[in-house]
């Protein structure tokens, strides 16, 4: 068994999803904040310690309690009439999300919400997942940088800004059963305990036979090659557990 702050804090978000408790946009333009003000309060009522860092930061929180830090990365999507999120994947500014980070786990809450505007926002679905599931190359993020090109132009004064933005699908494209739930993901070795939460499934990921490990833009001829090496894990599978509170 893993110790985690998860299963408390998840319990806690759920309890306030049930009672209610909706999400205040700090103006209308808020597009991050009423998530994130939203969650550290769950943090706090569940009796741990938020620790909100700077922006483009990832996480976006350091939990502590029990002896325990982890990370948690905070992702909000309008949630449409026709029942379906307004995105099929998240973006990621500036840097690789991964399930751990300086040797802690680190997990991404997703909320789809109803409301625009200033209006208070309605949690509809929570998806808190351990990072793993979206990519469990703890490497990746290590090595990933965002340069400045010099010397661009035909005067070469300029600058290309190679910061990178990465997307990847989130947990209520990949499965539909996840739209108007509230559940937790988290690695099955972690033997979860079932206190006050029950198993509804589980999730497996292969891992592909090629991964990128580079790429070559010619700016005049617009072309993209694209640099692939083996994964030396290839057709190996990672298992989920999935939780719903009881």
């Amino acid at each position: 068994m893993i110790p985690t702050l998860s299963s408390s804090i998840f319990k806690s978000l759920v309890k306030a999803v049930q009672a209610g408790i909706q999400m205040k946009p700090r103006s209308a333009d808020d597009k991050e904040y009423f998530a994130q003000d939203w969650f550290s309060q769950r943090v706090i009522e569940a009796g741990f310690v938020p620790h909100l860092q700077g922006r483009n930061s990832y996480p976006d929180f350091w939990v502590e309690g029990n002896g325990i830090t982890e990370g948690y990365e905070i992702k909000a999507l309008a949630h449409l009439d026709n029942g379906k999120p307004a995105r099929a994947d998240i973006d990621f500014n500036s840097t690789i999300p991964c399930g751990i980070k300086e040797g802690k786990n680190v997990f991404l809450v997703f909320f789809l919400y109803k409301g625009t505007g200033s209006q208070l926002r309605t949690i509809t679905s929570v998806a808190m997942v351990h990072g793993n599931l979206i990519n469990c190359d703890e490497q990746l993020p290590r090595f990933h940088r965002n340069e400045s090109i010099p010397e661009f132009g035909p005067y070469a004064q300029g600058f290309i800004r190679n910061r990178k933005m990465y997307r990847f699908p989130h947990p209520f494209s990949e499965d539909e059963s996840f739209l108007n739930r509230l559940r937790l993901v988290v690695p099955s070795e972690w033997s979860l305990p079932l206190d006050g939460l029950q198993r509804t499934g589980q999730i497996t990921r292969k891992i592909a036979q090629e991964h990128i490990v580079g790429y070559e833009i010619n700016l005049y001829g617009q072309e993209v090659r694209i640099l692939k090496e083996g994964t030396p894990e290839a057709n190996k599978t990672r298992v989920f557990d999935v939780f719903e509170a009881v």
